[in-house]
């Protein structure tokens, strides 16, 4: 299943991607549900977070949730897989804007916190509009506005 997704998302020419576990939270049927049948495996609030695996799978280990998550991410995020995706995109502009973007945005991860950080994102702001602007050319302000403010809550 992890290798499907991320090969469709890849030939489909997805731009980013985010990978989630599914994760039962206390005081939905869900955790009621798996409590209920004793799947529930830890209490520890901090790993109910999407990103580990809190419960027994129904149909695969715990391990093999966990690796494939980690497994979809890499290799969504691959220098070859970014490349690939680009081209799935018609125009010369538009897979580079795809190519730039998805680096950027994954392969500079580390920069863009210390960007953030250090509360230098207003000075970035040309670049992400350029960079999230349409292929047409046209800036998208308000999209850089969404990021500006849940980056500033995350920053918080």
């Amino acid at each position: 299943m992890f290798a499907r997704t991320v090969e469709w998302a890849v030939e489909h020419g997805i731009t980013t991607a985010t990978f989630h576990i599914q994760t039962p939270y206390p005081g939905t049927r869900l955790f009621a549900r798996m409590e209920a049948e004793g799947r529930i495996t830890t209490r520890d609030w901090d790993l109910y977070d999407t990103r580990h695996v809190v419960y027994r799978p129904a149909r695969l280990s715990p391990d093999a949730l966990a690796r494939g998550y980690w497994w979809a991410y890499r290799e969504f995020y691959r220098w070859s897989s970014i490349a690939r995706a680009s081209f799935a995109h018609g125009t010369v502009k538009h897979r580079a804007k795809h190519f730039f973007y998805a680096t950027g945005w994954k392969k500079f991860e580390p920069l863009w916190d210390v960007v953030i950080r250090a509360r230098q994102l207003p000075s970035m702001t040309p670049l992400l509009e350029g960079v999230l602007a349409k292929v047409s050319g046209r800036a998208q302000r308000p999209s850089v506005s969404l990021i500006e403010s849940a980056i500033r809550r995350n920053a918080s």
